[in-house]
């Protein structure tokens, strides 16, 4: 009898071992709700800063990327392109009697549409293409009419939402044709309400591109026989577009222009927004963002003024553009950048 009961006694110890075992390792050890800590190490590599770029004296048309990253410029007709991270410079090649007529840095790529021209006893020929900065490639897009021999290309204003290309034509007696040309590279000729347009511009969200009347000094967009008409504005001047085509138009008087007006080309007259610039400024020294952001260029003091905030921006030399997030210039013939932040 003694001996059934510790036999009894030491089965029941060993149940008890083996289920407290058992709820140890599905409560504890095998539990997902057991929180387990791991802590990332991560190497921190210095950022490193931008070469040191020398720009020409006699370089001309110079000009930045949207990000700052690629410089662009002319240097006895041949167009460079020099990555400002490594200093690597590439020479832009064109065939024989060709020359660059315009060229204009793409608003979110580092890519450059350049309008190129051959002169012949028949006139002039224009054609358009691209550069791939990043890629090194350079892409044929269209070929224009042949025009007189003294005809430039003006302008080239692009959407990268519509992937539609406006290309300004100037021809003699300052006579202005305009192209559209879509993403099947079809193109035909825009008919506006001048014969002599001024500064245009195109939104990035509808198909639609504003343009000056030289002539009048009214403001049209495409599709409307209608000039935009905004209340208080004797001498409508353009000034620029945001990301989100809100439109920017300035009364200048004097040569001169000291408030701005925002709104869509759906807005009333009266419902434009009316933003006093604080001061008189040329209207080629003030500049519109894509985030909506204006700024004001001091070319005497070297100092950008961003107009809501006030906050000033400082830098040395020649002025040359406001890309996204910083100011180029060009000081001591060396490319120069300051951060806006």
């Amino acid at each position: 009898m003694k001996i059934f009961k510790k036999i009894t006694v030491w089965i029941i110890i060993s149940l008890v071992v083996q289920f407290a075992g058992l709820f140890y390792i599905n409560n504890y050890f095998l539990s997902s709700q057991t929180e387990i800590k791991t802590k990332k190490i991560v190497k921190s590599e210095p950022k490193k800063a931008d070469v040191v770029i020398k720009v020409p004296e006699d370089a001309n048309n110079i000009s930045v990327s949207f990000d700052g990253r690629y410089l662009a410029y002319c240097e006895s007709s041949v167009l460079k392109v020099v990555d400002t991270k490594d200093g690597n410079e590439k020479n832009i090649e064109f065939k024989d009697g060709v020359k660059v007529s315009f060229y204009k840095w793409q608003k979110d790529r580092d890519r450059i549409l350049i309008a190129e021209k051959e002169s012949s006893d028949d006139g002039s020929k224009f054609e358009l293409s691209y550069y791939e900065a990043g890629k090194d490639i350079k892409e044929n897009i269209k070929a224009l009419d042949w025009t007189d021999e003294k005809a430039k290309i003006d302008d080239i204003e692009e959407s990268p939402f519509t992937n539609v290309i406006y290309v300004k034509m100037e021809s003699s007696g300052e006579r202005t044709n305009i192209y559209r040309i879509d993403i099947m590279n079809e193109m035909q000729k825009v008919t506006t309400r001048s014969y002599m347009v001024g500064n245009m511009g195109i939104l990035s969200l509808d198909d639609k591109l504003i343009y000056e009347d030289k002539v009048y000094s009214k403001i049209y967009v495409t599709g409307d026989d209608r000039s935009l008409t905004i209340n208080g504005v004797e001498n409508p001047v353009w000034v620029g577009v945001d990301e989100n085509d809100k439109i920017y138009i300035a009364d200048e008087k004097d040569n001169k222009i000291s408030n701005i007006y925002c709104g869509t080309i759906n807005d009333s007259g009266s419902n434009y927004q009316n933003i006093n610039l604080g001061q008189s400024v040329n209207k080629n020294d003030v500049f519109v963002m894509p985030s909506g952001k204006i700024y004001i260029n001091d070319n005497l003091k070297g100092i950008v003024t961003e107009v809501t905030s006030g906050k000033q921006y400082v830098y040395k030399g020649n002025f040359v553009q406001i890309y996204e997030g910083g100011i180029a210039s060009v000081n001591g013939g060396k490319l120069q950048k300051v951060t806006l932040n």
